[in-house]
């Protein structure tokens, strides 16, 4: 790798929302764009969309190829890290998709792949208030749900890269059937999709709501956003839609620090950023079921990042604050 190269190119490819953005081994972004995922195109479109907005962005910074080491994705699912591959991706309908080599056609840079919860994780450890912890996890909530675990001062990455699928542990084996093929996974309880199809079946049930007069009688329209912003108010479905989301992340995370034993837990993703009934509710659930010491040596507290956290992550697998992390 050429060390002369001061920019990194980072791709935050979500189910709803793609973000690229141009990255300087600080971790500060020179220029930034944002465009629909529209998932219901086939992948090739999307990839030609990602393109159009790296273009965007090199041309928006002044920024020429020559100076970039290379273009980093964030993504949710199953990858490939090796033939840069996302192999499922139940948010995007996508399967055996060959995302890096579309990129590299195009652009002539290197390019990896990394889950978008391990980029996240990786922006806090290495940019963010983490920096300097060796046991953390990064949850994110949003779309999907996963997670991001560096333990013992590496990231946790499974031998096919697929570690930290926190939104597809099982909490109830007879629960509804998820995307990914299990039945009672915690993403069909937290995510944000989630909540919005259980606040949609409720007021198709009759149950009185702002969210019906907020959306103006559009049941499809409601998202995990007015759901937030409801509860805010104190629209009281909103408040039980969040405080029981709470509890289901809280009976998760449990399981997470009786088995990793994080100094701190990050909490990043569109969900949260009204979710602070919904963390109550999970600490609340962590204070109660969770062996005491182990819950009373967890930091939890809500990313520094914000909506940069998976395109800083992804950029900075090619500046060395984050290669001592994660090998790419």
């Amino acid at each position: 790798m050429t060390q002369d190269k001061p920019y990194a190119i980072g791709i935050d490819l979500g189910g709803t929302k793609i973000i690229a953005a141009i990255v300087d081994q600080n971790g500060c972004i020179l220029s930034q764009a944002n465009a629909p995922t529209q998932k219901e195109d086939e992948a090739d479109a999307v990839i030609l969309r990602i393109g159009d907005l790296v273009q965007s962005v090199l041309a928006d910074s002044g920024v020429g190829l020559a100076q970039i080491r290379g273009i980093g994705i964030a993504t949710a699912g199953i990858i490939d890290t090796h033939r840069h591959m996302v192999i499922f991706a139940s948010n995007l309908n996508w399967s055996d998709v060959a995302i890096g080599d579309r990129l590299h056609e195009r652009f002539g840079v290197p390019v990896q792949l990394i889950n978008d919860a391990n980029a996240a994780a990786v922006a806090e450890w290495a940019f963010g208030s983490a920096s300097g912890t060796d046991d953390l996890i990064y949850v994110t909530v949003s779309t999907g749900v996963g997670a991001g675990i560096i333990s013992g001062g590496r990231l946790i990455t499974g031998i096919g890269d697929s570690a930290g699928e926190f939104g597809h542990i099982s909490l109830d084996p007879e629960g509804p059937l998820c995307a990914c093929g299990n039945r009672g996974c915690l993403e069909n309880y937290v995510s944000g999709l989630a909540l919005a199809k259980m606040a949609q079946e409720q007021l198709q049930s009759g149950t009185a709501s702002s969210l019906r007069t907020c959306t103006t009688g559009e049941l499809s329209r409601i998202t995990a956003k007015e759901i937030g912003e409801q509860a805010q108010s104190g629209d009281a479905l909103s408040i039980d839609l969040l405080r029981q989301a709470g509890y289901y992340l809280g009976v998760g995370l449990t399981n997470l620090i009786h088995l990793f034993n994080p100094q701190v837990i990050v909490f990043g993703g569109g969900v949260m950023n009204n979710g602070q009934i919904l963390l109550e509710e999970a600490q609340r659930v962590i204070r109660q079921r969770c062996i005491s010491r182990m819950a009373s040596q967890a930091t939890i507290q809500l990313s520094t990042m914000g909506a940069e956290a998976g395109v800083l992550g992804a950029a900075g697998m090619y500046f060395p604050a984050a290669r001592k992390k994660v090998a790419v």
